[in-house]
């Protein structure tokens, strides 16, 4: 697949369903024809991202608030960095004040709201801890790899990004190399494209209510053929 595909919008995705029906029960030339104009219209676009309108925004609708505190969700031991995603992913998007209580996460809500941000939190939560344990898998990944990548993945999710040209937060062993000196070796293997660059586009589908399956394997494809076994810079900027 081309790199530089755009992806699919309404539009196009209405014009491959009615393309596809002329494929498979066109009469005549019509099955023939319909199959090069399917071929030509997916070498435009990018149809493997999810539909916008099968995949509603996360936060889309209203909340309420309430005086009264309630239970939403309870997080594992040493779930710190995911914890408090959620919880600023929920005041931020909806307003709620929330509150962590040992390992619970208490919102200030009506009861339909509360049972609603319950969902919510489970969504993200899951999502995290998927993608977090598959990255923290990959040789040389460090744990302050693992924070950026958090961090990547609510910006994405959020859409808190980085202007261009911002510099992206430090990796280890991304320190200057000082003058006059042999460069000592820090990575022997590892991730050669930017944790918090792979989490973004993640953190957005992860927003737009993907499957846990399709992020997954984003997050395989953007691994897949950016290992490296060399001493390379690991630090870049936004683009």
């Amino acid at each position: 697949m081309k790199a530089n595909l755009k992806a699919a919008n309404s539009k196009a995705r209405a014009l491959l369903g009615k393309l596809q029906a002329l494929a498979d029960r066109g009469i005549d030339g019509e099955k023939a024809s319909a199959k090069r104009k399917i071929a030509r219209l997916k070498a435009r676009f990018d149809f493997a991202s999810p539909d916008p309108d099968e995949t509603p925004d996360l936060f889309q609708g209203r909340f309420k608030a309430a005086v009264e505190v309630r239970w939403v969700y309870t997080f594992g031991d040493n779930e710190f960095d995911v914890a408090n995603s959620v919880k600023w992913a929920i005041e931020s998007a909806t307003g709620i004040p929330c509150i962590h209580r040992n390992r619970d996460l208490l919102a200030k809500a009506a009861p339909g709201t509360a049972k609603r941000l319950t969902g919510i939190a489970d969504h993200i939560a899951c999502s995290f801890r998927t993608l977090i344990d598959k990255f923290s898998a990959i040789q040389g990944v460090s744990v302050t790899d693992r924070s950026v990548f958090v961090m990547g993945l609510y910006d994405g999710m959020m859409n808190e990004l980085r202007d261009v040209g911002q510099r992206l937060p430090s990796r280890p062993g991304s320190t200057k190399k000082p003058r006059g000196r042999k460069p000592a070796e820090v990575r022997t293997a590892g991730l050669h494209i930017h944790p918090y660059t792979v989490a973004v586009s993640l953190g957005k589908q992860i927003r737009f209510s993907a499957s846990l399956e399709q992020i997954t394997a984003e997050l395989e494809g953007a691994i897949r053929g950016n290992l490296t076994s060399g001493d390379q810079d690991p630090n870049s900027r936004a683009s």
